[in-house]
């Protein structure tokens, strides 16, 4: 373990090395982040920051898992992990070569991404039959579930699928997905107490901790989409081999309320012409805004991008508490 915590510790010096090199790079080629116009005016100095930084993530996180299999051997188990965030990176990253092709906030369009992300879905289900022997645990008891295929299916499909795109939604601050996607980690670390994970996610713990680095505020690299995609796609395939794919709300539940704030935003907007939030997602309704020339339902509070990403990872340790006590009981 000492050996694997020594990996993890040069992992992050390399990642803050090889990510500053790859910003820099990224400049001077002149790409950057296209800021939509609708969001916080705040974010507009943003535009052109270096993006697509989750490259750097997935190189060096499974560069460093290949080469520990050389002494550990990668379990079915990791290497379904291994895959499925490599996957859903490359369907990010497609997105974001569209999005700088194009020069525009947008890449691929939601049913693409639906599409692709099926896709994966389906590989990865019939690749993977041993998925289909993991037991579910059912959230506060100890009952566990032996779900059919059909139903096994749409767990892992609706894991992937959420949890790529709350990520995606939640990837909208300085440092907010990647210290969220930390805090996710270290608690599947806490619950993996026969060590089963830890060749997995020490070594990720790392590279995100390099990452971080550059990516708080102000952020010199942002994670792009295929950063985002490639965690929200670890820790989904994390909770479906672990068995934990139904607490996953619980120990994701950031992700759950940034999802669900899109939801309700545009459910009631449509419902009733009005909305409930300044900006959804919810975290932009923290921050300080101008030429706001609309009512919304909730009290207007304004707070420095700072204090919004940390009390947010406070939020996120909270959930991950309670999700660790929904697998106690």
């Amino acid at each position: 373990m000492s050996l694997l915590v020594g990996i993890s510790l040069l992992l992050t010096l390399a990642t803050a090395v090889l990510a500053h090199l790859f910003a820099a790079g990224m400049r001077r080629a002149g790409l950057g982040q296209q800021i939509r116009k609708y969001g916080p005016n705040i974010h507009e100095k943003k535009s052109g920051t270096p993006t697509m930084g989750g490259i750097v993530i997935l190189l060096v996180w499974v560069a460093s898992v290949l080469a520990i299999h050389w002494w550990q051997p990668l379990s079915w188990k990791g290497l379904f992990v291994v895959v499925a965030g490599f996957s859903l990176g490359l369907i990010g990253l497609a997105d974001d070569l569209l999005s700088l092709w194009n020069s525009r906030s947008l890449g691929l369009s939601a049913r693409q991404k639906v599409i692709l992300t099926t896709a994966v879905s389906l590989v990865l289900f019939f690749s993977f039959p041993q998925i289909l022997h993991i037991p579910v645990q059912v959230p506060f008891s100890h009952i566990t579930l032996s779900l059919s295929p059909f139903f096994s299916f749409l767990l892992l499909w609706g894991a992937f699928m959420g949890t790529a795109n709350g990520m995606n939604l939640t990837d909208g601050l300085d440092g907010l997905a990647t210290g969220i996607s930390i805090v996710i980690l270290c608690g599947y670390l806490i619950l993996s107490f026969n060590g089963e994970f830890c060749w997995i996610i020490i070594p990720l713990l790392g590279v995100l901790t390099g990452f971080l680095w550059v990516n708080t505020y102000p952020a010199q690299l942002f994670l792009g989409d295929v950063g985002a995609f490639a965690l929200g796609g670890v820790v989904a395939a994390i909770a479906l081999v672990s068995g934990t794919a139904l607490i996953l709300p619980l120990l994701a539940g950031l992700l759950v309320v940034e999802s669900g704030s899109v939801i309700l935003q545009v459910t009631y907007f449509k419902l009733t012409g009005r909305r409930i939030f300044k900006v959804s997602p919810f975290h932009h309704h923290f921050e300080h805004t101008t030429g706001i020339d609309y009512t919304y339902l909730l009290p207007k509070v304004e707070w420095a991008e700072p204090k919004i990403t940390i009390r947010l990872w406070i939020l996120q340790i909270l959930f991950v508490g309670l999700g660790i006590i929904a697998t106690r009981v």
